[in-house]
């Protein structure tokens, strides 16, 4: 199964373009990136591909953004485990390359990426810190 990530900053920096080019105030890292979330979560949830649903994001002080994703991946057919270790080397070659990452590689922020199942029950978390990216 192949996930892209770029369709999550994609739409992560159309909010994003469009709460900075309308807000002239200079804000602190925090208060910018919960300004971002709550505009995603206007919009929320996003099916972002077959397997994967955006339910909502959060913003943590000082400079830290969580997505929140349902996961619809069969766990007892395919190794989750495989997955996660698959998902984490693209996420982060993502967070790495991707123009549409440049605003959190700027800000220095950490990213954090929930994923459960579609009972909600948890499956793992994603965590690309400033030194992993920089």
């Amino acid at each position: 199964m192949k996930y892209s990530v770029k369709n999550t900053f994609s739409i992560l920096m159309i909010f994003t373009t469009l709460f900075f080019s309308c807000n002239t105030k200079q804000k602190t890292k925090y208060e910018f990136l919960k300004s971002v979330s709550t505009d995603i979560n206007k919009t929320c949830p996003i099916q972002v591909d077959s397997i994967l649903k955006l339910e909502n994001t959060v913003a943590h002080p000082i400079a830290t953004f969580r997505y929140n994703y349902i996961l619809k991946y069969d766990t007892v057919k395919y190794d989750i485990h495989e997955f996660e270790k698959s998902l984490t080397k693209t996420t982060l070659n993502t967070v790495r390359t991707s123009p549409d990452a440049k605003m959190f590689r700027d800000m220095y922020a950490t990213l954090e990426f929930n994923y459960s199942d579609t009972l909600g029950n948890y499956l793992f978390r994603i965590v690309i810190k400033p030194q992993d990216y920089k």
